[in-house]
């Protein structure tokens, strides 16, 4: 498990464009999003990006002779398993972590962004509770946030229904 996503701002950058577009970004759409981006350090941390396993070519955009590979995020690259997370150094999981909290951030950039065009208010919440709690009675709450957690999720989709993001960390 390796996260050399975190080399340099740059690479955060193009990940952080890229989550949740599985349809892929090609260079110049990037660039477009990355102003500050130069196109050819663009190139050169995409392909670097691409030999590390951190980003794979999902489609070619043609126009005219011209072709333009599509890039996102190879999400198998971030999918961790409970044996690999129990055996994961420290540096692992906090990169890990990263990654997790990043995803967050950009579903809050890209819900704030659409709060432009809807002109609505800004619905999203957070909190941080510190708890004293036994382990016996934090295993009790882990288990009763699964079970309401499984219960919405596996709800019928519902027409009028919009895709909510709901995040949980919890520090033991």
């Amino acid at each position: 498990m390796e996260f050399d996503l975190f080399k340099n701002q740059v690479r955060f950058k193009i990940a952080l464009e890229l989550i949740d577009r599985d349809e892929g970004l090609s260079i110049l759409e990037l660039n477009k999003l990355l102003k500050e981006v130069s196109q050819a350090t663009l190139y050169r941390h995409v392909n670097s990006m691409v030999e590390d396993d951190l980003l794979k070519i999902v489609g070619l955009n043609r126009s005219g002779k011209v072709e333009e590979k599509l890039y996102a995020l190879n999400t198998q690259a971030y999918k961790i398993s409970e044996e690999e997370w129990q055996s994961a150094t420290y540096n692992e999981k906090i990169k890990f972590v990263t990654y997790f909290f990043m995803y967050i951030l950009q579903g809050y950039k890209n819900y704030h962004e659409s709060l432009g065009t809807n002109q609505s208010q800004d619905q999203s919440t957070f909190s941080l509770v510190k708890m004293n709690l036994t382990d016996d009675s934090l295993s009790e709450f882990q288990s009763e946030l699964s079970a309401l957690m499984e219960k919405y999720y596996n709800m019928k989709s519902v027409e009028e229904g919009t895709e909510r993001t709901i995040s949980m960390v919890i520090i033991p």
